[in-house]
């Protein structure tokens, strides 16, 4: 397709011939240069060989000159083979530096042998010697070099950039042609040579002056032909039109940017220096689920809320929403002090109590429930590294379960009329220690919702959240800021993604039409391959995979399951569209009770085989006592839990 819209286009392929015009005047003069580098440097080192100019007899001087012509043309024609020329080089890379640095060697591998042969044949010394042909070949790569990443080199050379960006603009309205007319600036020049239209918009044949080249289906097709150096997406566009072109781009060589908020920033008389790179919000496959939140401002609104897990990356989000509801005070639990410490910092708020206590200190944790008398607590206290998890189960155990065992003991033991389980979709199905852990979790607040009292229990389950510190995006940035690679455990593996604000709003949203012993579950959309991700991730770094960064894939580590999946069970409606709900098959009271403190002793001795053995077969079993069950939170007692 997209080689009818453009070959439509007479003006379009001109710009084309224009374009490849351009660059090869550039390319000229590039060698034009190195061939004045190389005069330069090799007439250096034969003064160097010699010591001063005074030294240098007439014949060396007479056989300089005429192997001159030779040498020039050795050195061009390999870096011409090794693609010294054609490239952007201010984002250039290693790869363009090894292409450059392997020129260089084999042109002065070539030169010594032939100096060598000319020796052998004819019995002379050769119109060079062979230490000038060395020492003109590092010369030479030196100077090629600093021609090449000058703005690497030298960062103040950025300042006084004259060579234009070719860029294209995806969008034709107004502010995309805003966009373009401010292109050129004292600091970096920009070329616009075209637009692309996104759905909705009239693909006429030019806007501006310019030439609409297709659309964003044909991005593709048109970054391989015509040698763009970044694609622009104004912000006008809207997230769908960033998302396409992500996809588009995945795999072709160019830099994808953003210009946000368009009307503020042509308004202020921006340019292409408020364009920004891609950031971690663009990376989602699909827009983000809307929620209505007045709900929930009447359930926390002059109450008194709950958070464990305060201090971790979801923990800290339920806060920070929290609190523009108005809450009496917020109860901001952790056991890290440095986590609870910068999160506080963040959150700069009186109605913020932070409180360091570990949810596996019963003791402690209940003084805490006894001193606030929480309204609504949002659990989110939990180990969650799944391949950490598989070598210390016990540790999964006593935090994510007996853990769990002690906040649910003192909702009810001081009347807490709100209690909200974050879990996650790992506890589906489950095939490693921490998945397990949380579905037993979710276990016993569906059997702590049949006490007849007055609280609304409820699990909120949902996939990886992009930014946390239990998500691979950590990971990838920092492999990514390390120069890779980056490494994904399978090429087919995928994970339902969303943001920490879209999570949290999800659980707070949960916690407002919740039913008692609902697990609800969020329409995440379809799946994400995580190798896409890590694409995307490069791409966010303003860097092209393959290129600048390796991907490499390493097996599925313990526990780690292929595809994650949100429910097992079918999903009956919610009173929000895009949240189901589900109420999982529960083991009885004796047996779900009895699991439980054996799971505790196994832990306690450290019996990690068995204890493995027992947790799979709890959550995989079928029970001959599955119903609604009551779960007898004083068989808990502090001898057993803490």
């Amino acid at each position: 397709m997209a080689s009818t819209v453009v070959s439509r286009d007479v003006v379009g392929w001109q710009q084309k011939l224009a374009m490849a015009g351009a660059r090869l005047r550039a390319d000229i003069i590039f060698a034009a240069i190195d061939a004045l580098l190389v005069v330069i440097a090799y007439s250096a080192a034969l003064v160097l060989r010699f010591i001063d100019i005074q030294g240098i007899s007439p014949t060396w001087w007479r056989g300089f000159v005429v192997a001159m012509p030779v040498v020039i043309s050795v050195h061009l024609v390999a870096s011409f083979i090794f693609g010294g020329y054609g490239h952007v080089w201010e984002y250039a890379s290693v790869e363009e530096a090894m292409r450059l640095v392997m020129a260089t060697v084999v042109a002065a591998i070539t030169l010594l042998a032939g100096t060598l042969g000319y020796r052998g044949i004819t019995g002379e010394e050769g119109p060079i010697p062979l230490m000038v042909l060395a020492i003109g070949a590092m010369f030479t790569l030196g100077g090629m070099g600093a021609t090449r990443f000058r703005s690497r080199l030298f960062s103040f050379n950025r300042a006084v950039s004259t060579e234009p960006t070719v860029t294209l603009v995806v969008g034709t309205d107004q502010g995309a042609v805003d966009l373009a007319h401010r292109g050129m600036n004292a600091n970096h020049p920009v070329a616009v040579v075209g637009f692309l239209a996104v759905d909705g918009e009239a693909r006429s044949r030019r806007v501006a002056g310019l030439p609409v080249l297709g659309g964003v289906e044909d991005l593709r097709t048109l970054v391989r032909t015509i040698k763009f150096d970044q694609v622009v997406v104004a912000g006008t566009a809207g997230d769908q039109a960033v998302r396409d072109v992500v996809d588009a781009c995945v795999d072709v060589d160019v830099r994808l940017r953003i210009l946000p908020d368009m009307n503020h920033v042509l308004g202020a008389n921006g340019t292409f220096r408020d364009v920004r790179d891609l950031e971690i919000t663009d990376l989602l496959p699909r827009p983000a689920v809307a929620m209505d939140l007045e709900p929930v401002r009447e359930l926390v609104s002059g109450r008194v809320v709950m958070v464990t897990g305060a201090g971790g990356s979801i923990g800290a989000e339920i806060v920070k929403q929290v609190l523009a509801f108005e809450p009496a005070r917020v109860v901001c639990l952790d056991h890290d002090e440095t986590h609870i410490y910068e999160a506080s910092l963040r959150w700069a708020s009186s109605l913020a109590h932070p409180v360091l206590c570990d949810v596996r200190d019963r003791s402690h944790l209940l003084g805490v429930f006894a001193e606030h008398r929480p309204n609504v607590v949002f659990h989110a206290a939990a180990h969650k590294h799944v391949p950490i998890l598989e070598t210390v189960p016990e540790e999964a155990v006593k935090t994510n379960i007996l853990g769990t065992a002690n906040v649910l003991e003192g909702v009810r033991l001081y009347g807490s009329d709100r209690f909200v389980l974050i879990s996650t979709d790992k506890a589906v199905a489950p095939t490693s220690v921490m998945g397990a852990s949380k579905r037993v979790a979710e276990m016993m607040t569906r059997a702590a919702s049949s006490n007849q009292g007055q609280c609304v229990y409820t699990a909120v389950r949902f996939g990886n959240v992009l930014g946390s510190r239990g998500s691979v995006v950590p990971t990838f940035t920092y492999q990514i800021l390390n120069g890779g690679p980056v490494t994904i455990s399978d090429p087919a593996m995928t994970r339902y993604f969303m943001t920490v604000p879209e999570a949290v709003e999800l659980v707070l949203q949960a916690s407002a039409i919740a039913e008692d012993g609902d697990v609800l579950v969020l329409d995440m959309g379809e799946p994400m391959k995580i190798v896409d991700l890590a694409h995307r991730m490069i791409r966010l770094a303003g860097l092209v995979p393959g290129r600048d960064i390796e991907i490499e894939f390493t097996g599925a580590r313990p526990g780690e399951k292929l595809c994650e999946e949100v429910s097992a069970e079918p999903l009956a409606p919610s009173a929000h569209p895009n949240i189901g709900r589900c109420q999982p098959d529960c083991p009885g009271p004796v047996t779900l009770l009895d699991a439980v403190v054996h799971l505790e002793e196994l832990a306690l001795r450290g019996d990690r085989e068995a204890l493995q053995e027992v947790l799979f077969s709890l959550v995989l079993s079928e029970w001959p006592d599955t119903e609604t069950v009551t779960l007898d939170q004083d068989a808990f007692s502090e001898d057993h839990v803490g």
